[in-house]
C-alpha cells in the first residue's frame, strides 16, 4: 500500500473516530436523549478508532 494513502486514511479514521464518540456523547446528553443514534454514533466512532489504531502500527517482521 502507498505510506502516503495509509497516512491519510489513518488520519480519516481518528477524525472520523473523535468525531463518532463527540456526537454519540452530545446526542445522549441532549433532552430528551436520542439513545438510539447515540449508540449507533458511538459504535461507528470507536470502529473507526480501532481500524486507525490498527492501520498506526509499526509492522512486526
Amino acid at each position: 500500500m502507498n505510506t502516503n494513502l495509509k497516512i491519510f486514511i489513518t488520519i480519516f479514521c481518528y477524525i472520523s473516530g473523535v468525531m463518532g464518540v463527540v456526537t454519540a456523547v452530545l446526542n445522549a446528553s441532549s433532552t430528551p436523549a436520542d439513545t438510539t443514534t447515540a449508540v449507533i454514533a458511538g459504535a461507528v466512532g470507536v470502529v473507526f478508532l480501532v481500524v486507525g489504531v490498527i492501520l498506526s502500527r509499526k509492522p512486526r517482521y
